[in-house]
């Protein structure tokens, strides 16, 4: 079986909010989903019409620097789905948009639960920055 990457398509958001739920416990909605379509780079891949892997880029620039680049966040793959290549095909794919639009370099966060995860990123050459995340909430 070929596995294809492709955008996410409106007709492929109810499929989506499913696979959102599922990995990351997250209860969206498709005029969330909507929005995040038409400002970000969400990759699929599917089995069938249901959503069985995805990622999100988010294009940034950095004005000090003069760069721009993607950070990449809800990177999941569908238990019954893993070990089988579906998030380095959806790597494979983030390296030929930062190819094909000057991205000078990709960033993200990944708790530090998620060793596996560490693995994986490290065998795709991401290195780890030496830095914290503060989040403050409001209500």
């Amino acid at each position: 079986m070929s596995i294809e990457v492709e955008t996410l398509k409106k007709k492929d958001i109810d499929s989506y909010i499913k696979f959102i739920d599922e990995i990351f416990g997250y209860e969206s909605n498709r005029e969330s989903i909507e929005k995040m379509i038409r400002k970000n780079k969400v990759l699929v891949i599917k089995n069938e019409e249901e959503v069985v892997a995805s990622v999100v880029l988010e294009e940034r620039f950095e004005y000090i620097k003069n760069q721009k680049y993607y950070y990449i966040s809800y990177l999941g793959v569908k238990k019954e789905y893993r070990r089988r290549g579906y998030a380095s095909k959806l790597f494979d794919k983030i390296e030929e948009l930062v190819k094909e639009n000057d991205v000078k370099y990709l960033e993200l966060t990944s708790g530090n639960q998620r060793r596996q995860a560490h693995y994986f990123y490290k065998d795709k050459e991401f290195k780890i920055k030496d830095t914290m995340v503060f989040v403050k909430f409001y209500n």
